[in-house]
């Protein structure tokens, strides 16, 4: 759609919002034995959430191919 904003469009959030979902899983899965504190472990998560989230909006479809390629 020409004029159509990327990072204010509709594009982005919900690429966003389901990279958050996703990334928030994996989080907790890598996350979950790494250290011995809890919070530790929780702002890895949180990381690797927000990191998967900003790569699923900004790149969108062809991120979401590429993961399924590498987890199949």
């Amino acid at each position: 759609m020409e004029g159509d904003d990327y990072w204010k469009g509709r594009h982005f959030w919900p690429h966003f919002w389901c990279g958050l979902i996703v990334g928030g899983g994996l989080g907790i899965w890598i996350a979950g034995n790494t250290f011995q504190s809890r919070w530790a472990s929780l702002g890895l998560a949180a990381a690797i959430a927000l990191l998967f989230a900003y790569c699923a909006g900004k790149w969108g479809d062809p991120f979401w191919n590429w993961i399924l390629k590498q987890w199949s």
